[in-house]
């Protein structure tokens, strides 16, 4: 038994520092160890620590399928943790386990669960004293409220979590408040206290070297400056953030990442790079199952689509970003997205509608105390009575944008941002600064080449006018000769369907006359049936007969066969490869059901009775595996 013990520790160790496969099989492997100690029974200390170890190694199995972003395994193996930590009495292992159940929920936008967990652990952990659990459960409850949109209370709670990160010493904790300080900030629209927070925190996770973290404060500085309509600075922090997130393999941040890079490309209107990141970022928050994700994909292929003046299209999936927004609570976002609606119904000149989503976008921007939202709802607002043709309240509505764009976007609060960044920035300026030194002593040698380059591009554009009108005459040319193989082919086209429709009245013709000729040889049959009745002897008439019905259709069918197959060249072929279990009787009426006879048809042509070609269909039916209720007709149509 005690070897058992050290083995299960060794393996959690182990586990703890591996990836992903190898994780969850160290993890399994310390499960399996663990329940047969505990089958095993011991000492009450000993069963203790088992189970213990038990639950540890659910916890880190539970954790390595929540970052792999399959939250139904792990959320299904923290219930379990937390049922056994329960049963053993365990505190500190049960307000962890509601804990990891509150992060699930948080992931899947489902705030009020989340909340209540987040709530459940913070008790649990404050009753142990452990500073470390109370701060995270604070620092979750503030991303929840600033996901809501109640900013004043994730500010509160924000600044209890930075509080206890001080009081104790905890630099790394402190520096994750200061970035989601700053999320917070830029939501209100407060930039330069963002940007100030971002920096706070990227300083303490450059010196620790957490790729993650910094990752994550470059991708909300390129976020700032897409709040200030600087998409090429936003895209310079979000390929940078992306790169890290690409290196750690990490699918959660890469979906953020991808949509962050899709709106950049959008607002500088190169719609292919944008749409590629965001098929990326759809595919993985499909995958994920979160709903704030989706809805953010979902409202730019919106975007995409207005550029594109697919209005209908576009307020389609503004309205699934709505709807979904609106299902998980998240308030800012649900501003936003109804904001984009209401300018996609005014294409649409649904201008009531969209007085009343942009209505309904202002109400809840200044709810959530987001003044970049209430000046996105205003000028929207605007544009919509303009539509109207109330030019009253539409001039009312853009004064109201012009107070908030000065309240947000100041010169003053620009050069902030500027300075601030730069502080963070100063060993990048040093090294442009000692390049530019050394491109200052090239400026001789490059002015002296001037005069050959400017030469030079003279010479490439008369060549490259040369190259364009000889393109051109090449492109008329050819235009040209397709126009003639166009119509050397529509002729030789319009022939083959001639001598197609030829073919096709004369095997009909043919038909005709077969049958036309068995119905005189049947007629003749009966007469001679009336002859046997007579003094006429019944051996020769019957002799007679056979000789008759032997010629009702096998030498027809010889030449039937022959214009059969070239009006339909190769099905004959087909069956005999496919259903090689045919009969050449049963392949002849395969050919008249092909020509779509009915039964009595067939019979007329052949001599033979209603019955045996009812017969014979069916085991045609049998051999090609044709249900009864599926028509052999339309089947044998289709070889």
């Amino acid at each position: 038994m005690p070897y058992d013990t050290a083995l299960i520790s060794s393996v959690l160790a182990k586990a703890g520092d591996a990836r992903d496969d190898e994780a969850i099989q160290l993890y399994n492997t310390a499960i399996q160890a663990a329940e047969k100690c505990l089958s095993g029974g011991g000492s009450k200390a000993l069963v203790k620590a088992v189970k213990r170890k038990l639950i540890k190694a659910r916890l880190g199995l539970g954790l390595v399928h929540y970052n792999r972003l399959e939250y139904a395994v792990s959320m299904e193996l923290f219930r379990l943790a937390l049922r056994e930590a329960e049963a053993s009495g365990d505190k500190l292992l049960v307000a962890e386990c509601y804990f990891y159940i509150a992060e699930v929920y948080l992931e899947q936008s489902q705030f009020g669960n989340s909340m209540e967990y987040y709530r459940l652990s913070l008790s649990g952990y404050e009753k142990l004293n452990d500073d470390s659990g109370q701060f995270w459960c604070l620092a979750g409850m503030g991303i929840v409220q600033k996901l809501r949109g109640n900013y004043k209370d994730a500010v509160e709670l924000y600044n209890k979590a930075l509080l206890k990160a001080r009081n104790t010493g905890m630099t790394y904790e402190e520096a994750i408040c200061h970035n989601n300080l700053g999320n917070v900030h830029r939501k209100t629209g407060d930039f330069a206290k963002a940007m100030e927070s971002y920096e706070k925190a990227i300083e303490v996770f450059r010196k620790i070297n957490d790729v993650a973290a910094v990752s994550d404060c470059l991708n909300n500085i390129g976020n700032l400056y897409s709040d200030n309509h600087n998409p090429f600075r936003a895209l310079e922090y979000y390929s940078q953030s992306l790169k890290m997130a690409q290196n750690l393999n990490d699918e959660y941040r890469l979906i953020i990442r991808y949509k962050n890079m899709a709106g950049a490309y959008t607002e500088l209107k190169d719609y292919e790079n944008a749409g590629l990141f965001l098929e990326d970022a759809l595919r993985l928050a499909e995958k994920s199952g979160d709903k704030s994700f989706l809805g953010s994909c979902n409202m730019l292929f919106g975007k995409l689509h207005i550029v594109k003046n697919d209005f209908i299209i576009a307020s389609a999936f503004f309205r699934k970003s709505v709807n979904l927004f609106e299902e998980i609570g998240a308030m800012p976002e649900l501003a936003e997205a109804l904001t984009e609606l209401s300018y996609t119904l005014i294409n649409l000149n649904s201008v009531r509608e969209a007085i009343e989503m942009a209505d309904k976008a202002m109400k809840i921007a200044a709810a959530t105390g987001s003044l970049k939202g209430r000046l996105d709802a205003s000028l929207c607002l605007a544009a919509c009575y303009e539509k109207a043709g109330n030019s009253d309240k539409a001039y009312t509505c853009l004064k109201s944008a012009a107070a908030l764009k000065d309240s947000i976007y100041t010169a003053e609060k620009y050069r902030t941002i500027e300075e601030i960044e730069a502080g963070f920035a100063r060993s990048e300026l040093k090294k442009e600064n000692e390049a530019l030194s050394q491109n200052s002593l090239l400026q001789k040698q490059a002015i002296r080449t001037k005069n050959i380059i400017l030469l030079l591009l003279g010479i490439s554009l008369l060549l490259g006018i040369a190259l364009i009108w000889l393109i051109y005459k090449r492109k008329n040319e050819a235009k040209r000769e397709t126009g003639v193989i166009r119509r050397q082919s529509e002729e030789k086209i319009g022939r083959l369907s001639e001598d197609l429709s030829a073919k096709e009245r004369e095997l009909t013709a043919k038909t005709i006359f077969i049958n036309q000729k068995n119905q005189l040889l049947e007629k003749l049959i009966g007469e001679l049936d009336e002859l046997k009745k007579t003094d006429v002897s019944e051996a020769s008439v019957q002799h007679l007969q056979v000789q008759l019905k032997q010629e009702l259709a096998p030498n027809a069918w010889k030449e039937f066969e022959v214009q059969f197959n070239e009006v339909h060249p190769g099905f004959q072929a087909r069956l005999i490869r496919n259903y090689p279990d045919l009969t050449p009787a049963e392949r002849r009426l395969c050919s008249f059901i092909r020509l779509d006879m009915n039964t009595r048809e067939v019979s007329s042509l052949t001599g033979q009775s209603i019955k045996s070609i009812e017969v014979a269909r069916t085991r045609i039916r049998k051999k090609l595996g044709v249900p009864h209720e599926q028509n052999l007709t339309n089947f044998i149509a289709l070889i």
